[in-house]
C-alpha cells in the first residue's frame, strides 16, 4: 500500500454502513508533530538532518566559491581577522552584489564570538557594516552588509 494511501485511506474510502472515522485515533503514527525531535531525546532546536547536512554543504561552498575579507570585530580597525566567507551574488534586494546591500555567509565557529550589528567587513578596499544578521542553529550566519561609500 502507497504511503499516501497509508495516511489519507480514510478520507478517500467509503466506510460501510456509513460508520465515521474515530475522531480519537490519528491518521499519522509516531510522536505528535508538536513534539517533534523531543519525543526521540534530541534536543528542541536540533534538526539532525540539517546538523548533518549544512557543515558538509558549507564545506562544499567554500571550497568553490571562497572570498577573503577582513572582519573588524566592533567595527574597531584594530581588532581585525582575515575571514573566509561566501559571498552571496545576486541577492534579493539588488540585482548584482556587491552593491550598496550585499549578503554574506560565515561560519560562526570562525569568529571568536557571534557576528554582531558593530562588524565591519573590508573586501576589495570598500568598508561594509553589517546591518542584519541571520543566524541559524546549525552555525552559519547570514549577514546583510551595507556600503558604507554610498550611505545617504
Amino acid at each position: 500500500m502507497s504511503p499516501f494511501r497509508q495516511i489519507y485511506g480514510r478520507v478517500f474510502s467509503a466506510r460501510p454502513g456509513g460508520r465515521a472515522a474515530s475522531p480519537r485515533r490519528g491518521a499519522i503514527s509516531g510522536p505528535s508533530p508538536s513534539a517533534g525531535n523531543r519525543a526521540a531525546g534530541d534536543p528542541g532546536w536540533v534538526n539532525p538532518f540539517l546538523s548533518a547536512h549544512v557543515p558538509v554543504l558549507w564545506q562544499a561552498l567554500i571550497q568553490v566559491f571562497p572570498r577573503q575579507v577582513v572582519y573588524w570585530i566592533d567595527g574597531d580597525p584594530a581588532q581585525t581577522m582575515m575571514l573566509t566567507i561566501v559571498w552571496k551574488e545576486g541577492a534579493e534586494d539588488e540585482t548584482v552584489s556587491p552593491g550598496r546591500y550585499s549578503h554574506v555567509l560565515v561560519w560562526d565557529a570562525d569568529l571568536p564570538r557571534p557576528p554582531s550589528l558593530q562588524d565591519v567587513i573590508s573586501s576589495d578596499g570598500v568598508e561594509y557594516d553589517v546591518v542584519r544578521i541571520d543566524a541559524y542553529a546549525t552555525g552559519c550566519s547570514t549577514l546583510v552588509l551595507q556600503d558604507r561609500s554610498e550611505a545617504i
